[in-house]
């Protein structure tokens, strides 16, 4: 398809899906029916087949968000070629890299084969890793070294020379994430002059509300070190880049970190009592930008990479509300776990549809 038609094409399937969105007023009608209501409307019965457990019940979701986001990249990827293509495909090896990253968990446990490979996720061929073989592998640094010949071998190679200088698994965990988004900005630089720029911004909001959240765990959760913590993030984001990374880790409390935020990170995070309200508050914010980068961009690629992250962030809001509701949880428990406002909010936007 030659390249107009293909943005013509883009932007309007892009326009098209996003009446899919939630609206912040359809979120707040969604907590408030009925588990049954909600398993009807988006025809998610068959999860609730068999009375399962919490955990399957929990996989049976992941399984249903990413089989949905699957079919519609597959739409969204039609008329799409070379460094376009290639951007949106590495976004959604993010879904890979759980597979990666339970291999690896199965190997440092000594899991059984078959249970391993029962936790694994059934992905397109374009970004599925050699499940079979990698199983076959006698150690992790085995493992990661056969992925230096595919195409994971960006991510492969920093996380075996993590692994084998550090030799424990959260710096492997960590390397992979990172590896990934300095992956994908990689990507973005190789982008079309025209696609360029709107991607770097929204890219970079992303890596922004990533780095935040790793930068407060890492120092007020796990209690990193500075430097341990420097090391681990990405110092190229749209406001936070190396220079106010380096400051921002220095600082021993969470309230002097949101002080010195850009002013845009600074509003959205005043007022957060811990590192997990800070993170909610995060997500709301980054949903916000990412909003404007689908209604407003020229790039349609950039509309279509705002699409599905929209998407994600909407699924992975419907499956919190039906787990929640499932395990019979308190409304402001399910809030958290749904990154919604604590309370009804009075700012609503344009309803989507409501079918999955």
């Amino acid at each position: 398809m030659p390249f107009p038609a293909a943005q013509t094409y883009l932007k309007t399937r892009a326009s098209i899906m996003a009446r899919r969105l939630f609206s912040a007023e359809q979120l707040e009608r969604m907590l408030h029916a009925s588990l049954d209501d909600l398993a009807s409307a988006f025809a998610l019965r068959e999860i609730f087949e068999n009375n399962p457990s919490p955990a399957l019940l929990n996989r049976a979701a992941e399984r249903a968000l990413i089989h949905t986001l699957m079919l519609e990249l597959a739409v969204l990827l039609r008329p799409l070629e070379g460094s376009a293509r290639n951007i949106l495909i590495h976004w959604t090896r993010k879904f890979e890299l759980y597979n990666l990253k339970a291999l690896i968990r199965g190997k440092l446990h000594q899991l059984p084969f078959e249970q391993i490979q029962s936790d694994l996720y059934d992905l397109p061929a374009m970004i599925r890793l050699p499940h079979d073989k990698l199983l076959r592998t006698e150690n992790i640094l085995e493992l990661l070294r056969s992925l230096e010949r595919s195409t994971f071998a960006d991510i492969a190679r920093q996380a075996r020379q993590v692994y084998e200088e550090k030799n424990e698994p959260f710096s492997l965990d960590a390397a992979i994430d990172r590896s990934y988004y300095i992956g994908m900005l990689r990507r973005v630089q190789r982008a079309s002059p025209t696609d360029q720029h709107p991607l770097l911004q929204l890219v970079g909001t992303l890596i922004d509300q990533q780095n935040l959240i790793w930068l407060l765990r890492y120092r007020f959760s796990y209690l990193l070190s500075p430097s341990e913590s420097y090391y681990l993030l990405i110092p190229f984001g749209r406001h936070l880049r190396r220079e106010r990374l380096k400051r921002l880790v220095n600082l021993e409390r969470l309230e002097l970190v949101i002080e010195q935020l850009p002013e845009g990170l600074r509003s959205c995070m005043e007022g957060a009592q811990n590192p997990l309200d800070a993170e909610r508050r995060l997500a709301l914010e980054t949903a916000v930008q990412t909003r404007k980068s689908l209604r407003f961009s020229q790039s349609a690629v950039t509309r279509s990479l705002a699409y599905l992250v929209l998407r994600e962030m909407d699924l992975k809001r419907l499956y919190a509300l039906i787990q929640g509701k499932a395990l019979k949880l308190s409304e402001p428990l399910i809030r958290i776990a749904a990154d919604m406002p604590p309370h009804s909010p009075e700012q609503t936007y344009p309803s989507g549809g409501s079918r999955v």
